[in-house]
């Protein structure tokens, strides 16, 4: 049997340049459940929402390229320069110009796909370098001046009586767990809707949780989240409450409950390889939706508010209670200390 080759006109999972490496005509058939074993562990090379987001960003760049009857993969560096010219010129709604974060997202997505085929990426040209900085330093594109604000404890009180409006009880427990540990721990919405049952450990003086995977660790180094339960809106008290109401003793922590708020919803995780499709449990928007729709009910208003004024908050308040720099990256896993200027927001 003709083994496959590494080349870029093989299937994404098999893309690899061949140049330069010894390769035997033919290869026994005994090789290839290995191969493509091994092969599917590419799908894990960059997180779910990262790869949603390239491949949105990707078809943006190839209607472009069909639109004028260019190629698109490969790409001429002209060609995403020219992309770039017209990218950076498109308005919103808002009326603001897409910023400098989208446009960098734009580029990757370009030089991934490229990667993957087997094609030296365009984006390194050194005209489109020069170009980015440009764009880094040009003080007169329109860009959105919005940031989320942050959620403290006079937010957090509010929107805990929001929930308590509810006519479901269960549902109630479940978002007053989300909210306190949202905002305690400093979570990142992927990671809220990641948590599983073991990885909780209630200790004598604070909950500890380990964080198998995050944004920042997507090695699986060791990491976890101490969250003493004398603060204010500690969490572990809700969490434990969700936890007996639902009946949850293993999987994920946040589940998704009946339209009625009687009951939860079939649990299902696939497994690798299974072709299952994962069900019963919240996603990141899910997250996002949950603490917009409170702070709609509590009268904060949508427009201010979203996931990520529960982390931009945990650092805030903390900064607030007087706690230092290196106490603040312990709790929300930042490991540079600048990185935490875009998250702490005094009022």
């Amino acid at each position: 049997m003709q083994y496959p080759a590494l080349g870029p006109d093989n299937h994404p999972l098999q893309a690899a340049r061949a140049d330069g490496f010894y390769q035997e005509s033919q290869l026994p058939a005994s090789l290839l459940g290995d191969f493509q074993s091994a092969a599917a562990e590419t799908e894990f090379e960059i997180s779910t929402n990262t790869r949603r987001n390239y491949m949105a960003s990707f078809a943006i760049f190839q209607s472009y390229c069909e639109h004028h009857g260019i190629s698109a993969l490969p790409a001429d560096p002209r060609a995403v320069i020219s992309f770039i010219g017209q990218q950076k010129d498109v308005m919103q709604e808002s009326g603001c110009q897409l910023s400098k974060a989208t446009l960098i997202t734009r580029l990757a997505a370009i030089r991934f796909f490229h990667l993957q085929a087997g094609y030296r990426p365009p984006t390194d040209h050194p005209m489109l370098l020069r170009i980015m900085r440009g764009i880094s330093r040009n003080q007169y594109r329109q860009q959105a001046l919005y940031d989320q604000q942050p959620i403290m404890y006079a937010e957090l009180e509010q929107l805990l009586r929001a929930v308590d409006s509810q006519s479901s009880s269960l549902l109630a427990l479940r978002d007053k767990a989300l909210l306190t540990l949202g905002f305690q721990g400093g979570f990142r919405r992927s990671e809220l809707a990641s948590l599983q049952f073991n990885y909780l450990s209630f200790l004598s003086d604070k909950l500890r949780i380990r964080l198998a995977f995050s944004k920042s660790n997507q090695t699986g180094v060791k990491e976890w989240k101490d969250l003493p339960y004398d603060e204010p809106f500690a969490a572990a008290p809700f969490i434990k409450a969700w936890i007996d109401a639902a009946q949850i003793d293993r999987g994920h922590l946040f589940r998704s409950v009946s339209r009625c708020g009687q009951y939860l919803r079939h649990y299902q995780q696939k497994s690798i390889g299974s072709g299952g499709r994962n069900s019963g449990f919240l996603n990141g928007d899910d997250v996002y939706r949950t603490v917009r729709k409170y702070c709609k009910i509590a009268g904060l208003g949508e427009t201010w508010f979203g996931a990520h004024s529960l982390r931009s908050g945990c650092v805030t308040q903390l900064h607030e209670n007087d706690k230092d720099t290196l106490y603040i990256m312990g709790r929300t896993g930042h490991t540079d200390p600048r990185s935490l200027r875009h998250y702490l927001k005094p009022k």
